[in-house]
C-alpha cells in the first residue's frame, strides 16, 4: 500500500470556499465526513490510503466544517451542503461519484441520492444519522475550544473497544480535528445547521426515512454494534433475529436491494477497524 500525502487543497464556490483531499486514480469516489466543528475531510485519513489504490478520492469537507470557511451568516444548511456536493462535482468535471458518507455525511448523501440520484452511482451509509426523529445528544457546540487531549478523549468515545485503539490511527485524526477546532469561528460556525437539526419542525423536513424507500441507487448500509444512535440498538436486535436479511425486515425505510452490514464497532468503524471497514466498502463498490 502507498502512502497518501494528505494535502489540503482549496475550491470556492457559491456559497463559500471547501477543503478537500484528492488522492489516487480509479472511479471517481466523495467521502464526506459526520457532525461537530472539529470533523472534516481529515475523517478519512485512515482509510485514504487504501480507497486511493481503486478509486479517485475526494475527501471533502462539507460547507462551513473543517478548514474551509468558517464565518458564513448563512451558511452551512442542509441545502447549501448538498448543493455544494453537485457544484464541487461539476467544478471537478465529476458527473457521477460513488458516494460513502459518515454520520451527519451519510444523512447528506441520503438526501443526495434522493434528489440527484444521477449523480451517483453507489451509495454507503457508513453509521448514518438522519433516521433519528429527536436530536442527538451532544451535537451542539462546546463551551469552549477543547485540548488535544479531549479531542482525543471524544475520539475515543466512538469506539466499541477503545482499549483496542491504534495509535498510528487515532493521532493523525486528533491532530487535524483540533486544527479545525482552532480556526476563529469554529465555535460558532455550524449555528445555522445546528438551528435546523435542533428546531423539530425543520428537522422532520430533512428526516430520510420516507426517502430511504425511494433510493435507486446501489446501497450499502453499515452500522457498528456498539452504535447507540437511534435506530440502530432495535436494527440490530432485527438484524440478528433475521441472520442478517434485512429484506425480511417489515420496516417501511428499507432500501430496495440494499445490502447491510452489522460490524463489531461503534460508531466510527473506519477509525475502529480501518483495514476492514474500507475493504468491505471497496469491494461494493468494486463489484
Amino acid at each position: 500500500m502507498v502512502a497518501v500525502a494528505a494535502v489540503d487543497k482549496f475550491i470556492q464556490l457559491t456559497s463559500g470556499r471547501v477543503r478537500y483531499i484528492e488522492a489516487g486514480e480509479g472511479p471517481p469516489l466523495l467521502l464526506v465526513h459526520g457532525m461537530g466543528f472539529s470533523n472534516g475531510a481529515h475523517s478519512y485519513l485512515p482509510v485514504l490510503d487504501r480507497f486511493a489504490e481503486r478509486f479517485h478520492c475526494y475527501a471533502v469537507d462539507m460547507l462551513g466544517f473543517g478548514m474551509g470557511d468558517r464565518d458564513l451568516t448563512d451558511a452551512p444548511t442542509f441545502d447549501t451542503i448538498i448543493d455544494g456536493f453537485r457544484e464541487f462535482m461539476d467544478r471537478m468535471g465529476v458527473e457521477r461519484a460513488h458516494y460513502v458518507g459518515h454520520s451527519a455525511g451519510g444523512w447528506m448523501g441520503a438526501i443526495f441520492a434522493y434528489e440527484s440520484p444521477h449523480r451517483i452511482d453507489k451509495l454507503v451509509l457508513l453509521c448514518s444519522a438522519g433516521m433519528n426523529v429527536e436530536p442527538s445528544a451532544g451535537i451542539g457546540n462546546a463551551p469552549s475550544v477543547p485540548t488535544l487531549e479531549q479531542v482525543r478523549e471524544r475520539t475515543l468515545e466512538q469506539f466499541l473497544d477503545a482499549s483496542k485503539a491504534d495509535d498510528a490511527v487515532i493521532e493523525p485524526v486528533a491532530a487535524a480535528s483540533k486544527a479545525a477546532a482552532d480556526r476563529p469561528n469554529a465555535l460558532a460556525s455550524l449555528n445555522p445547521l445546528l438551528h435546523q437539526m435542533q428546531t423539530q419542525r425543520i428537522r422532520n423536513r430533512y428526516l430520510i426515512q420516507r426517502r430511504l424507500a425511494r433510493i435507486t441507487n446501489p446501497t450499502m448500509v453499515v452500522w457498528g454494534k456498539g452504535d447507540v444512535m437511534d435506530p440502530y440498538p432495535t436494527w440490530t436486535e432485527e438484524y440478528e433475529a433475521l441472520g442478517g436479511d434485512m429484506s425480511q425486515s417489515v420496516k417501511p425505510w428499507v432500501i430496495p436491494g440494499a445490502k447491510y452490514v452489522l460490524l463489531p464497532t461503534g460508531h466510527s468503524p473506519h477509525w475502529e477497524q480501518p483495514a476492514e471497514t474500507a475493504q468491505l466498502i471497496i469491494d461494493f463498490l468494486a463489484s
